[in-house]
């Protein structure tokens, strides 16, 4: 019987349960796994332990399956009475173990061995002439570098370090001992060459020379003095020669192309020609000796005294774009004055951001967006310092429009010089967080009283005359915290009016309102009662805040309709 397979700390975690094949699931601290260690098939004992159930147990022979399950094929000692263990799911450990019996039985073969070394040790100078290889020894794919190999040297044995040869590692690398050397090779038998394409490879030509080639060519070869040539034996650092119509750099003629020794690239000619660039077969671009550049044309010539596409010129720079049979003409020069940018043609000049048209210079010098009301002059980040101009004109009819949001905007009449919002009775002229501090007026507000815009209620009713009584008896004098504080209350001036809290108040105590609760917004009816909120930053407000007042106009008709009634009442009694 085989003996069963044993290695040490081999130890793993387990989760699953019943009587079948358990899969490992990670090994203990300080342990190892079993895939890897223990051979698929081979059988070793193992131990089962609980740890959630620590009551259930077993000992035994199995082996590992393909799957890497722990395959119970004998038991030899379980907690059900010997039997196979129905395992319930939760943590437990399952770990390579050897058993008693097996322990008897190796002492056994040691005693057995000791009673024969004396003719084992007979043996030996029998075996010392022979070779101590044996094709019975495991077989391995790779090599490591403290193996030794034996071979005869005469008539002895010697080990000789796989490290000096030429060995595969672990890596799957062909690793060399020391320098490797081989025979000259040529273009169509390289020295060092490939198994499946023996034309092609790294071969020595002659003495301090290297060549590549492939298909049996030599393609590129590296001289003595470190000249690399690609088709061509190199004469410069790099030369380049192939057939003619294909891309190559070559000594033909004067002409080169070099990096200077300050790192300068330079193409030149050598003679008073032309650098020509080709499409296809076609000329594309052109610099001429003179320098000019030309784009669709060999010949380019100046236009105006001024250089074409070039950094210098007798008198400028200048780049010139024609339209089909020039009928549109755009030019960029630069004189000792400046830059120019326009059109020699009777067209205007645009500006395009993302391709698409933003600005247009007309050919008359209005400078316009490309569409109606499509453009901003500057932001609210990036605001312009100053603009002058003799005028500025608007919608017609109008100097002067600010912009006031979706409902509309302020604007200056071209005629009679008032300001005015664009829609009747939709823009407030200040706010309650931003209130202009006096209004100067040669005569008062006119107020529109039209009664066909009117809904005509009536008098006042009882409650309301009791109100605006009692609202009559709080009018008073009163000075402004804001004015104590920059003049004094000795400077303060004194105003009179009334508190319009209190106003509030009387009338929700007469029953006409709802009172002031705190957290709840204030609501009235009546438009002589007015509560504005406002959140911080709103309009250039901060903080965040709010503000009673009153329609003095229309309380004091409220207050003169009550004291009206009151004296008629005394003069009928």
């Amino acid at each position: 019987m085989p003996t069963p397979y044993f290695a040490d700390l081999v130890r793993e975690l387990c989760h699953e349960g019943g009587t079948g094949p358990l899969t490992p699931s990670g090994a203990v601290l300080g342990h190892r796994r079993f895939a890897g260690t223990v051979p698929v098939d081979r059988d070793f004992h193992y131990t089962i332990a609980g740890v959630a159930q620590p009551d259930q147990w077993e000992v035994g022979t199995g082996h590992l399956d393909s799957a890497g399950r722990l395959v119970r094929a004998v038991v030899a000692a379980s907690s059900d009475g010997g039997t196979r263990v129905d395992f319930a799911p939760g943590l437990k450990t399952i770990a390579l173990t050897v058993a008693a019996d097996w322990f008897e039985a190796q002492a056994m073969v040691a005693a057995e061995a000791a009673s024969v070394g004396d003719a084992v040790a007979a043996l030996g100078d029998a075996l010392d002439g022979k070779q101590p290889l044996s094709t019975t020894h495991e077989a391995v794919p790779v090599g490591a570098a403290g193996d030794m190999i034996t071979v005869r040297r005469g008539a002895d044995w010697v080990n000789i370090p796989i490290a000096t040869l030429a060995y595969r590692d672990a890596d799957g690398r062909v690793l060399a001992g020391a320098a490797l050397a081989g025979i000259d090779g040529s273009a169509a038998e390289p020295s060092v060459s490939f198994a499946s394409d023996p034309d092609t490879g790294l071969y020595r030509p002659a003495a301090n020379i290297v060549a590549l080639a492939t298909g049996g060519t030599e393609r590129i070869r590296v001289t003595a003095g470190g000249n690399v040539g690609i088709g061509i034996d190199p004469v410069n650092k790099l030369d380049v020669q192939t057939s003619a119509g294909r891309f190559g750099v070559a000594s033909a003629g004067s002409a080169s192309v070099r990096i200077s020794s300050s790192g300068t690239m330079q193409y030149d000619t050598g003679a008073a020609s032309s650098h020509q660039f080709l499409n296809n077969g076609v000329d594309s671009v052109a610099i001429s000796s003179a320098g000019n550049v030309g784009i669709g044309t060999t010949t380019p010539e100046n236009f105006g005294g001024y250089r074409n596409l070039h950094m210098t010129g007798p008198t400028g720079s200048q780049i010139t774009l024609y339209g089909a049979a020039d009928t549109v003409r755009g030019f960029l020069y630069t004189t000792a004055s400046g830059m120019t940018v326009g059109t020699s043609t009777a067209h205007g000049l645009a500006l395009r951001c993302n391709n698409v048209e933003r600005v247009v210079l007309e050919t008359g010098g209005t400078l316009r967006p490309a569409g109606n009301n499509t453009q901003s002059f500057g932001s609210a980040t990036n605001r312009w310092s100053e603009l002058w101009a003799s005028k500025m004109v608007t919608p017609s009819g109008v100097a002067l429009s600010l912009q006031a949001g979706a409902g509309g905007q302020w604007n200056v009449s071209a005629s009679t010089g008032s300001f005015f919002p664009s829609t009747d009775n939709a823009l407030p002229l200040g706010g309650a967080a931003n209130r202009a501090s006096t209004l100067y007026a040669a005569t008062g507000s006119i107020n529109t009283s039209d009664e066909r815009e009117k809904t005509w209620r009536g008098v006042l009713t009882a409650p309301e005359m009791a109100a605006a009584r009692r609202i009559a008896l709080e009018l008073g004098f009163y000075q402004w915290n804001e004015a104590i504080v920059e003049k004094g209350a000795a400077g303060a001036r004194l105003h009179f009016g009334l508190r319009a809290q209190t106003v509030w108040a009387i009338m929700a105590d007469e029953g006409l309102i709802d009172p002031l609760v705190p957290e709840a917004t204030p609501d009235s009816r009546y438009a002589f009662l007015c509560y504005d909120r406002w959140d911080g930053g709103a309009d250039g407000a901060a903080p965040a805040g709010d503000r009673f007042g009153i329609r003095p106009d229309q309380l004091s008709l409220f207050l003169i309709a009550a004291q009206e009634a009151r004296i008629a009442a005394m003069e009928t009694a």
